[in-house]
């Protein structure tokens, strides 16, 4: 998962408090979805305009499609 090339670079501290905030709430029931929540946003955000544009052409389809 990680590399060892990030797994020794030093902790920035302006971002503890909310590292140690996500442990705090990692031991609760909705800890799977934020888990899910948080790899959707890595792989969609760079490809912001891309998925946009894929969901508009399933839309299109969708509304296309003879019922």
């Amino acid at each position: 998962m990680f590399s060892t090339a990030t797994a020794f670079q030093p902790i920035d501290p302006t971002r503890l408090c909310e590292h140690v905030r996500q442990c705090a709430c990692a031991r609760g029931p909705m800890h799977r979805l934020q888990c899910a929540a948080e790899a959707a946003d890595a792989f969609l955000a760079p490809r912001f305009v891309t998925t946009l544009a894929l969901l508009t052409v399933i839309v299109a389809l969708g509304l296309a499609w003879p019922i």
